[in-house]
């Protein structure tokens, strides 16, 4: 987007970033049940996959300009260089996020893997879910305030945590900053993961104000290891992909891997929607990291399949039931036919 939107003018290539994340994560949000309603896999099959891997692409390009726009306008409007400045900006933004219970919303792959379901293909999720048919207006500030200040928030907080990498970790070898980050940030998805039954038991049981401490803390460890995992990726592909050559290197890292998580069905991880309450649920639902592709996938499919053998078991019963009354009917009529002769011969 860079390269080609206002490329001359960073602010005003930025502003309209933002606008166009904005404006799209807004249509997208309020236009989900129109979605749903419409865009059915058990109606039109082929139109299904076609219009909803179309729209995983456009939501895709939404959250890159959003991500994008409230990026450069917070270097651009406070600091990029000064240390301080990124910290009390972030700093104030994570409370604003903690404050708001919010601050679940940090994390990113590789702790999320969302599968292309159509059950929930075309779900974004609200801060206040309040439903928009009933109470549109609240439903448009509901959309809004989730859109505007929960997502830049979560922006802000992002851009801060890297902004800080990048004048601390190794500011003058940026290929040793990406690799130490790279590898610090899955020596952190690997701690998240080993701890994260510990975390589980110790939220069964506490309640209240000490379960939201302890998750906060959790959802903060699995940000910071998302931040670095993804500006080491990043950082490395600038360097090593094409480094001369900046449109080539950016139309392969997106066509590629976006094609290659259609392919595997999971296509909706590359999106950055919704907002999620800290805690909220069960121990299990508020320390859960979604990223069990393989079980997700055989769980999905062995559903698929039991719904299709009851199917089959209904389809089969309700033949049974039909033959059952067919041969009712044609030995009624058997019956009939025979009284009417035995009547007839009586006549006779």
């Amino acid at each position: 987007m860079g390269v080609l939107l206002f490329p001359r003018s960073m602010p005003l290539s930025a502003l309209m970033s933002f606008l166009i994340g904005l404006s799209g994560h807004f249509i997208f949000t309020i236009t989900q049940s129109c979605f749903r309603r419409y865009i059915n896999p058990d109606k039109r099959r082929l139109t299904y996959y076609v219009i909803s891997r179309i729209y995983t692409a456009l939501f895709g390009i939404v959250c890159v300009n959003m991500w994008r726009g409230s990026w450069i306008l917070c270097d651009w409007l406070t600091s990029a260089d000064s240390l301080i400045i990124i910290a009390a900006v972030t700093l104030v933004s994570l409370m604003f996020l903690i404050a708001t219970r919010t601050v679940r919303n940090l994390s990113a792959a590789p702790y999320a893997v969302t599968m292309d379901h159509k059950s929930d293909y075309f779900d974004v999720d609200t801060m206040f879910k309040i439903p928009g048919f009933h109470q549109p207006g609240l439903y448009v500030l509901d959309t809004l305030f989730s859109v505007l200040v929960i997502g830049t928030l979560v922006v802000i907080v992002w851009r801060g945590v890297w902004g800080i990498m990048d004048i601390t970790f190794y500011p003058f070898d940026r290929t040793k900053s990406s690799w130490s980050s790279l590898i610090l940030g899955y020596i952190i998805v690997v701690i998240t993961f080993v701890i994260k039954p510990i975390i589980r038991c110790i939220c069964k049981k506490i309640d209240g104000i000490c379960k939201l401490i302890i998750c906060d803390i959790f959802y903060f460890l699995i940000f910071f290891g998302a931040v670095n995992a993804w500006r080491g990726i990043w950082n490395l592909l600038d360097i090593y992909v094409y480094p001369d050559n900046k449109i080539l290197s950016y139309w392969l890292t997106h066509l590629i891997p976006f094609l290659v998580l259609a392919a595997l069905k999971c296509s909706n991880s590359v999106l950055v929607r919704g907002v999620f309450i800290d805690a909220e649920g069960s121990p299990d639902e508020c320390v859960t990291i979604p990223i069990n592709y393989v079980k997700l996938h055989f769980e999905r499919e062995r559903k698929k399949k039991c719904i299709y053998m009851c199917h089959q078991t209904d389809m089969k019963k309700k033949a049974n039931k039909d033959v059952q009354i067919s041969l009712l009917e044609k030995s009624e009529k058997v019956v009939i036919k025979k009284q009417a002769g035995k009547d007839a011969t009586r006549l006779v």
